[in-house]
């Protein structure tokens, strides 16, 4: 009885060694893992969520990681980061292609859509078919760093890009200082009358 009861206890504690982390615990992996690297990004850079497969592309700026979560939860933890960091904001581009999918064709993307567009909810974001925003980023890489964070989410067209942008400083305060610049410019004099040639001198000529 003794034996049997040892036995069962080594079972149990084997196969709570074996089973894996809970998504608490990879939720926590995941913020610990990126939460560095987003200190490190600034105005104009950008932060892709794709899946394991997505195409990374050759420019110099792009840099990849991997973290065990799905990308909803990766998302959250990316915008609540910056939300505490309070100096960049996000501009979000989705996949035009993500609310035509269904689940026979993709299973588990209607509770991924309803996840997003919770996360969604009040924020600016771009809808473009994946090939634009595929080639924007592309550009992109090659002038400015690109954070991609590869998840566990295995659905197409489910990448999420965010276009970083300064968290105090926004496009309408930096028209208003150009237009300032230009009011505060030195005015050129106005230009005088062009002078009148000068008439050209003739030979001098000889009395005969």
């Amino acid at each position: 009885m003794k034996a049997a009861a040892i036995t069962a206890a080594a079972l149990l504690a084997s196969c709570q060694q074996n089973h894996g982390p809970t998504r608490i615990e990879m939720i926590d992996q995941t913020r610990a893992a990126i939460a560095p690297q987003l200190l490190q990004l600034g105005a104009r850079n950008w932060v892709v969520i794709a899946d394991p497969t997505y195409p990374i592309p050759a420019g110099a700026g792009a840099y990849t990681m991997a973290v065990p979560s799905g990308s909803a939860d990766t998302f959250r933890e990316v915008l609540d980061l910056l939300e505490l960091q309070a100096a960049l904001t996000p501009r979000i581009w989705v996949c035009n292609e993500m609310n035509a999918l269904t689940e026979s064709l993709a299973p588990g993307i209607t509770e991924y859509n309803r996840e997003i567009e919770a996360l969604l909810s009040g924020r600016f974001c771009y809808r473009l078919d994946e090939r634009i925003i595929s080639m924007q980023l592309a550009d992109a890489s090659q002038k400015y760093r690109i954070l991609y964070i590869k998840t566990k989410t295995q659905l197409p067209y489910s990448t999420i890009a965010i276009e970083l942008d300064s968290g105090y400083w926004d496009p309408d305060s930096e028209a208003e200082i150009r237009r300032r610049m230009e009011e505060l410019a030195p005015k050129p004099e106005n230009a005088e009358t062009a002078p009148t040639a000068t008439p050209r001198a003739t030979a001098p000529t000889h009395a005969t």
